[in-house]
């Protein structure tokens, strides 16, 4: 009996387990890089609604606000107005900026 708890584990046996530990470290090592993608992905849609937001303020408390304005403010590279549709007194225009990250475009009615 003594001799059974001297015998240890055989071959076989660790390299199971060390086979076992490693795709758990590797499927664990996966979850934390697709979270760290998740959370980059998030503050890259956050800024980009921040942005599209300030757009929106700044054109519906001014729209007659000049262009050169608008890109000093929000850091916009080029920015452009495109006419949709006109009821009465109102316009429906869509802004297409172009920020150093990527192009966006939001449409409003002023």
């Amino acid at each position: 009996m003594n001799s059974k708890l001297y015998k240890g584990f055989s071959l076989l046996e660790v390299v199971i387990a060390l086979l076992i530990i490693s795709i758990t470290f590797l499927a664990y090592n996966q979850l934390i890089e697709q979270n760290l993608k998740s959370q980059e992905l998030k503050q890259t849609f956050i800024l980009e609604s921040d942005k599209r937001l300030n757009l929106l303020t700044i054109y519906v408390s001014n729209p007659d606000i000049e262009q050169y304005e608008v890109r000093q403010i929000l850091d916009i590279n080029e920015i452009s107005e495109t006419k949709i549709s006109t009821y009465r007194n109102f316009d429906e225009i869509k802004i297409d900026f172009i920020t150093p990250d990527k192009s966006v475009y939001i449409t409003i009615i002023k």
